[in-house]
């Protein structure tokens, strides 16, 4: 679901991104840009019922620690939900350490 997620977010930043810059160019065509304006509605209806399925997925089995880490300022629902996925409740890691490994926050110089 979450490569899924990644793909549709992806979409529609080109479709976004395709009717901005036809909008800068002046190349305005009311049937491509109605079309794309209808994918790009698509995309988000798409993203939004992915986005609540796994959500519901993630209540059932982590909600305090989604609710802990929606309590910290700066994360909010879609990247507290990610969190709790990605790492699976946190549960994936033994300590701090791995997880900081995991994310990459940890570089290692090589000898």
């Amino acid at each position: 679901m979450t490569r899924l997620l990644s793909m549709l977010t992806k979409q529609s930043t080109m479709y976004k991104n395709k009717l901005h810059a036809m909008a800068v160019l002046g190349n305005l065509c009311k049937v491509v840009v109605s079309s794309l304006k209808r994918s790009l509605k698509q995309v988000q209806k798409e993203l939004k019922i992915i986005e609540d399925k796994l959500l519901a997925l993630v209540k059932e089995v982590h909600q305090d620690v989604l609710t802990s880490l929606k309590s910290i300022p700066g994360i909010g629902s879609k990247t507290s939900l990610m969190l709790v996925v990605l790492t699976d409740g946190f549960d994936r890691f033994t300590s701090g350490s791995e997880l900081c490994s995991y994310a990459g926050l940890t570089p290692v110089i090589p000898i």
